[in-house]
């Protein structure tokens, strides 16, 4: 179990992560930044048990797991902020489905204190929304985990 879970982004696979997270407990709290007012209101009838936040603050300088689910556009706006947010030992993942890119920054810029698990689930579905987002979604399907090869 994390103490404090920090999910960015919250549209089908945010919101799934997020039930899933309720549904079995998996942290004692879950922080949500998501950037569309639509998404939060859809988010609060579903009465997730979520404290939203506006921005990556020192609100969230001791969360335990950041799961980045923005598109990747964002990504390099995202490390920079938890960078000065984190606290050393905190994992981080991401639900994008390239990791080409993402190493490459990741390896770049993401303070060293900070761990990055590469990993991509294969769920979803053909809605989009937290609307749709299902506690179940990931039951039973695969997760690959990017091993990175050592530079030299």
């Amino acid at each position: 179990m994390f103490k404090k879970v920090l999910i960015i982004g919250c549209g089908l696979i945010g919101s799934s992560i997020l039930r899933a997270i309720n549904s079995k407990k998996l942290s004692k709290k879950t922080f949500v930044l998501e950037k569309s007012k639509t998404n939060i209101s859809k988010i609060k009838k579903i009465k997730s048990n979520c404290k939203f936040i506006k921005s990556i603050n020192r609100e969230i300088s001791d969360v335990d797991l950041v799961i980045i689910c923005t598109p990747m556009s964002q990504y390099k706006k995202i490390i920079q902020r938890l960078n000065k947010s984190l606290k050393a030992g905190c994992l981080i993942t991401d639900v994008g489905s390239t990791k080409q890119n993402i190493i490459k920054l990741k390896n770049k810029i993401l303070n060293k204190k900070l761990y990055w698990i590469l990993s991509h689930p294969i769920a979803g579905s053909e809605v989009s929304g937290p609307e749709y987002g299902n506690k179940n979604l990931f039951l039973n399907k695969w997760c690959v985990i990017i091993k990175e090869k050592k530079q030299n």
